[in-house]
């Protein structure tokens, strides 16, 4: 057993999204910029990195986060992810969280802090009491309505992230636990048609208006292979706003809920290009530190489906 490749991080989740922040790993980032650190992150640790996302230490659905000193910022932060390195809101809410709550970082008085990613530098502004996070203000980068298709309509995320959101479909009677299977079945049926028609995408959204409560909708996401995302999140509560602000500009909030109850609301912020704030609360779900084996006959784990 070679104890030079020891893994050691903190499991958080985000709106049920799980993060995999890495404390300490093989995995060495000693480029001069967060831009050259990224390129080799994607480009190299293969194996580092698939240990660390899969099963029976992660999930399809993990995330990983490396932490970096930032010149700019009070650190720097890096994703990799399955489909590669997609930036997530919630992993600027995960790795404050557990770099305050278990002291890696140390607690500012005024409750602000910066991180520098690939994506710019963003402030955040925490509640922290009695060594808790209880909750962290965001504001989102800039999203746009794209067009409206025949049967859905199209919203961009951050000029990356592409979600596809449709209306409650007849096939599901209603947003809610007891339809999971009509609602899975719609999910997997639409999300192989759409990558058949080529159709770029990175989530597919329903959505159900609630009864007398303008503000307020339910919604499930699927990704590309048409599982269900557990909760709803920054991207999808935003795509989702913007959408709607596209035929009613007086929207300014909106709360979205999951299939299981739980929800974020996010907020317009006037005098801006199309941006959004959210709070959001972090949770560490453990701390795990990990040996990489050779002669593990599955030493690069599994996926979990």
């Amino acid at each position: 057993m070679n104890l030079a490749k020891l893994f050691s991080t903190i499991d958080t989740h985000v709106c049920g999204e799980p993060f995999r922040i890495v404390t300490q790993s093989p995995i060495q980032l000693d480029q001069a910029d967060i831009k050259k650190n990224h390129d080799l992150l994607q480009q190299s640790f293969h194996e580092e990195k698939s240990f660390i996302l899969n099963e029976p230490r992660g999930h399809r659905g993990m995330s990983g986060c490396i932490v970096t000193p930032s010149k700019l910022a009070n650190y720097g932060l890096l994703f990799f992810n399955h489909d590669g390195a997609i930036f997530k809101y919630g992993g600027l809410v995960a790795s404050l969280t557990a770099l305050l709550e278990t002291g890696n970082l140390n607690k500012n008085e005024s409750g602000f802090y910066s991180i520098e990613t690939i994506n710019g530098i963003y402030e955040l502004k925490t509640n922290y009491f009695k060594g808790e996070v209880s909750e962290v203000y965001i504001e989102s980068n800039g999203a746009q309505f794209i067009e409206k298709r025949a049967d859905y309509d199209v919203a961009m995320i951050d000029d990356s992230r592409i979600y596809l959101i449709f209306s409650l479909p007849s096939s599901v009677p209603s947003i809610s636990v007891d339809h999971v299977t009509p609602i899975t079945k719609w999910g997997r049926l639409t999300t192989e048609r759409l990558a058949k028609e080529n159709v770029q995408f990175d989530g597919v959204i329903i959505t159900e208006k609630v009864e007398s409560t303008p503000n307020k909708i339910r919604s499930v996401t699927f990704e590309k292979d048409g599982s269900i995302t557990r909760s709803a999140n920054t991207d999808t509560t935003v795509a989702i706003l913007t959408t709607l602000r596209h035929s009613s500009i007086d929207l300014n909030q909106l709360t979205n809920e999951s299939i299981f109850g739980s929800s974020i609301t996010a907020h317009y912020l006037p005098n801006t290009d199309n941006r959004f704030s959210v709070e959001l609360k972090g949770f560490i779900t453990g701390i795990h530190e990990f040996v990489f084996d050779e002669v593990d006959p599955l030493k690069n784990g599994f996926i979990l489906k």
